[in-house]
């Protein structure tokens, strides 16, 4: 029989594992961008108007050119947002 031992650990600390190894899901990245696109640039988005792919981690916008050339204009800031938001393995590397 093993002995436990008396060390009170950080609730914080038991979570970590998780935090390192689990990403978010698409439907979550989907929301947190269109949030974070209505923060920073002021232009609310449809919720079909973003797709985000898990596997290329490609944030997809199905909008007009102009939108379109706006975001990508502000990318940067937006994706910086994502990161805080999401973490460093949910952000998308690329918005389309």
């Amino acid at each position: 029989m093993s002995k436990r031992s008396g060390d009170i650990k950080s609730l914080g600390s038991l979570f970590q594992i998780y935090k390192e190894r689990l990403v978010a899901p698409q439907k979550s990245v989907t929301d947190a961008a269109l949030e974070v696109i209505k923060d920073v640039t002021g232009i609310t988005l449809l919720p079909h108007a973003c797709t985000y792919t898990p596997a290329t981690r490609t944030l997809k916008i199905n909008a007009s050119a102009m939108i379109r050339q706006e975001l990508k204009r502000q990318e940067p800031e937006i994706l910086a947002h994502l990161k805080g938001r999401l973490g460093e393995k949910s952000v998308p590397k690329i918005m389309l």
